[in-house]
């Protein structure tokens, strides 16, 4: 597998658990795997949007927090964003979607992308 990868990092995980670093550490350890780093990262990560019930809420907003954060990653690079949450997995889903990237960057839960480098 060779592939550039961005992590986003899910609030519940990262500000709520204080887990930063174990999900890149297990992504590193794939071969043709490059990590890159969107600009906020880790603590000062964007939130997905998802959090807290707000994936079941519309708001009029102009950007959602999904899109800016699909913006980010595309700032890198990036063929694929990877996380470790369900909401943040449909919530990137949904905007990157919306911001008519398919063909650009995917999502994927880190688990997938393990079972798909063996």
């Amino acid at each position: 597998m060779n592939k550039i990868i961005t992590f986003h990092d899910p609030c519940y995980l990262g500000k709520h658990n204080n887990i930063y670093e174990q999900p890149r550490e297990i992504l590193q350890m794939i071969p043709g795997i490059e990590l890159r780093e969107m600009q906020r990262n880790r603590e000062n990560s964007l939130c997905c949007g998802g959090g807290g019930g707000r994936m079941w809420a519309d708001f009029d907003e102009q950007k959602h927090l999904a899109e800016i954060r699909v913006l980010e990653a595309l700032d890198t690079g990036a063929e694929i964003i990877a996380t470790a949450c369900p909401f943040c997995l449909l919530n990137l889903e949904d905007a990157i979607k919306v911001l008519d990237k398919e063909d650009a960057i995917s999502v994927k839960d880190i688990a997938e992308i393990m079972i798909e480098a063996m």
